[in-house]
């Protein structure tokens, strides 16, 4: 096997793992929806317990929707590499201003996956503080 295959190889892998991590961890914060849902006290809107409750679903859903738009986000970077690499082959981007050109709009293109990333991440680490500052709350009130 040649270093070549070895690199495309490993790129599959390392696609793949991250392709089925994202759907894993998306799936994981549906299900935190889910259960906040259903085992929140409801009430009126103020400062208490059940608005403490809703504003973490509230982050939650959100961790989700930045999910979905990683996913799709990733598989936009990939239609634009893909796009990029085929140029490269047909002889479309020889002149080195017109392949900086294409490789700025790919790299833009993945700067979203970055960004989806790290919005994930942060909103989902934030509800998940909420809940246990919620619980404390409920535990011990002021």
């Amino acid at each position: 096997m040649s270093a070549d295959e070895r690199s495309v190889q490993l790129q599959k892998s390392a696609s793949t793992e991250t392709a089925n991590f994202d759907r894993f961890v998306l799936g994981a914060s549906m299900a935190a929806c889910a259960y906040l849902a259903q085992t929140m006290p409801f009430g009126p809107i103020g400062v208490n317990v059940s608005t403490m409750y809703l504003a973490t679903l509230f982050m939650m859903a959100l961790s989700t929707v930045f999910g979905f738009l990683r996913i799709e986000a990733t598989i936009t970077t990939t239609n634009a590499n893909s796009s990029y690499l085929h140029m490269i082959e047909m002889g479309q981007l020889n002149d080195a201003s017109m392949r900086r050109l294409a490789h700025a709009a790919v790299e833009k293109v993945a700067d979203r996956t970055k960004t989806m990333y790290v919005l994930r991440n942060l909103t989902m680490l934030f509800s998940f503080f909420c809940y246990i500052a919620t619980k404390v709350y409920a535990t011990y009130p002021a």
